[in-house]
């Protein structure tokens, strides 16, 4: 099961203009279902949430926060984000920001798709763990 990670398109100028800051923003991730079809159009997460899997059996509406970000010249890393004991049928996670950010409210910032067959993830009562790659941390600028 391979996972491709997708910016929307605005999130570069979100970052050149001062509309976003990695690592003091609120950063939420939520898991949504194969209903929902990435967009470039797509801007805040107004545009996605009601693909969103609904509330309950683990799962709190809105996501999960990315949480602990710790910055490097070259890279921002945060905490990977567990799910406990949950039970939902998803295919994609969606990142956006908390709060208004270059003229957007919670702006989106990128989606996962977290299996490229592409198939639903199924989970049935475990948790379930987003990973950010170690070596490369989730946003990594190459030197």
């Amino acid at each position: 099961m391979a996972t491709t990670i997708t910016a929307y398109d605005h999130l570069w100028k979100l970052l050149n203009t001062g509309g976003i800051d990695l690592d003091t923003d609120t950063l939420k991730i939520a898991l949504v279902t194969s209903s929902y079809t990435p967009s470039s159009a797509h801007t805040q997460w107004a545009d996605v949430s009601s693909y969103e899997v609904s509330t309950g059996s683990g799962y709190t509406t809105g996501g999960e926060t990315i949480a602990n970000p710790v910055a490097t010249n070259s890279n921002i890393d945060y905490d990977d984000v567990i799910w406990t004991s949950l039970t939902k049928t998803f295919r994609y996670a969606v990142c956006y920001k908390l709060g208004s950010g270059g003229g957007l409210t919670n702006p989106l910032l990128f989606y996962s798709l977290l299996d490229t067959t592409p198939a639903d993830i199924v989970n049935t009562g475990s948790n379930y763990t987003l990973s950010w790659n170690a070596t490369d941390k989730l946003f990594y600028r190459p030197t």
